[in-house]
């Protein structure tokens, strides 16, 4: 039986409503995938659980904040960083859901045996709408969680189902990718303020979203952006551990 451990920090807005989701679409499908589940959630999402858990693992799925050279656990402290501790993840396959931690952690990583590391390379993106107190039914944050959600349950059943490495970084990668695509072709037919920040952060979170391989086994096609919104990509977002932008 294959193992995976989701880490699950939740101890502010955001990883609130990711650990929510991970825990009603991730956890919930290894599961009856056959997975045997390590789900290290709130107080348990620290690094001794952490460094307990993880050598006997082979998936390894992050809800956390995140900056260029670290991942973080519960309550804001540092799990581990490109300089300490990512060694950890040597063998097995990742996908963390954290700013920016594509743009130099995943690289080490994988330089230290990390056998793929999917991530993003600039901060997510996140708008919510704090008046829903269950975040499962947030319209807004749905649409930016669901499709990375989509995107680790299919790594999940890649692997499960003994695809190839090249075939679970293709099939990840375009669920990631063709989600957030159905989600901007709804917020295209929307005519709100709301829709147009909506959209120029689908285009932003979509494509930031890369796989990392110690060898080149998958090159993701090159993404086309609208005119009207590289202006505003080029700007880019506030720098900041984790980015929400709530809906007023």
């Amino acid at each position: 039986m294959p193992n995976v451990l989701v880490f699950r920090p939740d101890y502010e807005v955001l990883t609130h409503y990711t650990s929510k989701y991970l825990e009603a679409y991730v956890v919930r499908n290894a599961t009856q995938l056959g997975f045997s589940v390590t789900d290290l959630y709130a107080e348990e999402a620290g690094s001794d659980r952490f460094f307990q858990e993880i050598n006997r693992q082979d998936l390894v799925v992050f809800g956390t904040h995140g900056l260029e050279d670290r991942l973080y656990a519960q309550n804001g402290t540092v799990l581990f960083s490109s300089c300490s501790g990512d060694e950890s993840l040597s063998g097995k396959i990742c996908f963390a859901l954290a700013c920016r931690s594509a743009s130099k952690l995943g690289y080490s990583a994988v330089d230290k045996g990390c056998v793929c590391y999917f991530g993003w390379l600039q901060d997510f993106v996140v708008i919510i709408d704090e008046s829903y107190t269950d975040p499962l039914e947030d319209p807004y944050a749905g649409s930016f969680l669901r499709p990375v959600v989509n995107g680790i349950n299919a790594m999940l059943s890649s692997y499960i189902y003994g695809k190839r490495l090249n075939e679970i970084a293709e099939i990840t990668y375009n669920t990631v990718f063709d989600s957030f695509n159905q989600q901007i072709a709804y917020w295209r037919t929307v005519e709100s303020s709301t829709a147009s920040q909506m959209l120029t952060y689908l285009y932003w979170d979509r494509d930031n979203f890369i796989p990392i391989f110690r060898e080149e086994v998958y090159v993701p096609t090159p993404v086309y952006i609208p005119p009207s919104l590289r202006g505003v990509l080029a700007i880019g977002v506030v720098a900041a551990p984790l980015i929400i932008k709530a809906v007023s």
